[in-house]
């Protein structure tokens, strides 16, 4: 990993994009359409069970972690691929609404966008399903052509809903231009860390993508369990908990706050999504959130 530290100081903010436009954050990766089913637990194998809700939305981690960080208060703009079909319509509408740039958000003819199966137990917890679709329609060579957007971004955020040829690629131009980077490695599909090591700035994995990272059980000392329940909300949905707090992080990062501060706000951006259902749907609007952070500090 590098040193790299975006500070108050010296704010990624002070870059500027390739038509001398403020500086925004730069997501690339996927956007699905999230089918979620809420029922009181979680079916076993070969168990049929009765639901009592159920919610169609626009999610995909790269697509949550857009609007996210939209909402945090940073011009952003989204790279992906959709199908050109309703679900298609619905994940571009959904971004456009939220403020997200879609200029590079292709759809193409004769494949199917990404969908999301989720169940949801009352509880929180949730079982996911994904069918990239679309999403794996964006490749390496494609990135090419948007080596000035890479380099006028304050910060590039990548998941790992795409090839994973493309994660590498984009974090390879993005080094190569100077532009700090934000992996999320979710869902875990192994990492080549040569390709990563001295390229990525913020590395974000949940406690179980550590530990498949590592390939041992993530064990916190007392002082982060202690910090941890501090911080626990009552959950009614985790689905795009993570992607909250990835793009809230951006948005701060791409804003010129410290990194502590960062964290913190991304961390409250995250605590707060998950008290509603759905992903993007459950994300708090801009003024909302600084509400809750005025009142946090």
């Amino acid at each position: 990993m590098s040193n790299t530290e975006i500070t108050a100081e010296t704010p990624a903010g002070n870059r500027a994009g390739p038509h001398g436009e403020s500086a925004y954050v730069l997501v690339i990766g996927s956007a699905s359409v999230d089918v979620s089913v809420m029922t009181a637990n979680l079916p076993q194998p070969g168990e049929t069970v009765i639901g009592h809700g159920s919610l169609i939305a626009p999610g995909g981690k790269g697509s949550n972690q857009a609007v996210a960080a939209a909402a945090c208060g940073a011009p952003t703009r989204f790279v992906g691929r959709t199908g050109a079909d309703d679900f298609g319509r619905m994940i571009r509408l959904g971004l456009a609404a939220r403020g997200v740039g879609i200029e590079a958000l292709e759809a193409l003819a004769g494949v199917a966008s990404g969908l999301a199966t989720i169940s949801v137990e009352d509880s929180g917890r949730n079982a996911i399903v994904v069918v990239p679709g679309a999403n794996s329609g964006l490749l390496p060579a494609d990135l090419d052509a948007l080596e000035p957007v890479i380099r006028g971004a304050a910060v590039v955020v990548l998941q790992c809903e795409i090839p994973m040829e493309t994660v590498y690629r984009a974090i390879g131009l993005a080094a190569a231009a100077g532009t700090p980077v934000i992996l999320n490695p979710a869902p875990y599909r192994g990492l080549e860390t040569a390709n990563i090591a001295r390229s990525v700035s913020y590395l974000v994995p949940n406690e179980t993508e550590a530990a498949q990272m590592l390939d041992r059980p993530i064990r916190g000392s007392r002082d982060a369990e202690q910090g941890a329940l501090a911080l626990l909300v009552t959950a009614v949905d985790t689905t795009g908990a993570g992607d909250a707090f990835v793009g809230a992080l951006a948005a701060a990062l791409a804003r010129g706050a410290t990194r502590d501060t960062a964290v913190r706000r991304a961390l409250l951006y995250s605590a707060l999504s998950v008290t509603r259902a759905g992903a993007q749907v459950s994300y708090p609007l801009g003024e909302e959130f600084e509400r809750a952070w005025s009142a946090s500090s």
